[in-house]
């Protein structure tokens, strides 16, 4: 009986490393400007002048939008154009809600599985937080706050929390973003997770998972507050 070979080098297989590594690190400097408010919701993507700025070319560009606006950082005004994603207040609900259910269940279980080396971590993590927040950037914040979860996350001991999370994580990080571009809300939050690092610390599974979940409700009406401010008409950024 007739097999069917494969080819010994099928072009439509080929990767081309250099064009891809260069593909994901200007999407990564695009998401980057995103979530730190760089580039602020609403406002219009050009791709001509990400090409100046960037100094890459236009094809480049493109396919690092195109994979942006998959990952939901990204969407359409009504004449069709691209710009930062203003997401609806049905989004935005969806996602913190999932959010909470989550992280407020990693919580719980961090505060049982956790080794000691992990608990060291997040103390340092709750440390560096207070750095972080007290420089003000958002930028450092951002990357604080990621590490703090993923700290936590870790020591959940359940991979599938963090599949499900993993699977918004643009869309969450850019939210966390929006709800920490109010520097009123700043206090807030550091506080709320010292409370959460507290609670962990001390292996209380109720403490740790009700102040997980009071937290990210309290991100989720700052979002949410952000929003509406964007929506506002005449507010929303050229």
């Amino acid at each position: 009986m007739d097999t069917l070979s494969p080819p010994s080098s099928p072009a439509s297989l080929r990767v081309d490393r250099n064009r891809k590594t260069l593909r994901a690190q200007v999407q990564d400097v695009i998401r980057d400007a995103i979530l730190d408010g760089l580039l602020p919701p609403g406002q219009k993507i050009v791709e001509r002048e990400l090409c100046d700025s960037t100094g890459v070319s236009r094809t480049i560009v493109r396919e690092a939008l195109a994979r942006l606006e998959e990952k939901g950082l990204l969407g359409r005004d009504p004449a069709n154009l691209l710009i930062v994603a203003v997401m609806t207040e049905g989004e935005v609900a969806d996602i913190y809600e999932m959010r909470a259910a989550l992280e407020a269940l990693a919580a719980r279980l961090f505060t049982q599985r956790a080794t000691d080396a992990q608990l060291a971590q997040i103390a340092a993590c709750s440390t560096a937080l207070g750095t972080a927040f007290d420089s003000q950037r958002l930028a450092e914040i951002r990357a604080a706050t990621t590490r703090f979860y993923d700290t936590l996350l870790e020591g959940s001991g359940n991979r599938e929390i963090a599949r499900a999370l993993n699977a918004m994580i643009d869309r969450i990080y850019f939210l966390r973003s929006q709800s920490m571009a109010d520097l009123e809300r700043h206090a807030a939050s550091l506080r709320e997770m010292q409370v959460i690092a507290a609670a962990v610390l001390a292996r209380d599974p109720d403490a740790a998972e009700k102040a997980t979940h009071d937290h990210v409700a309290a991100a989720a009406e700052a979002a949410m507050r952000q929003l509406r401010r964007l929506n506002l008409k005449g507010d929303r950024p050229e």
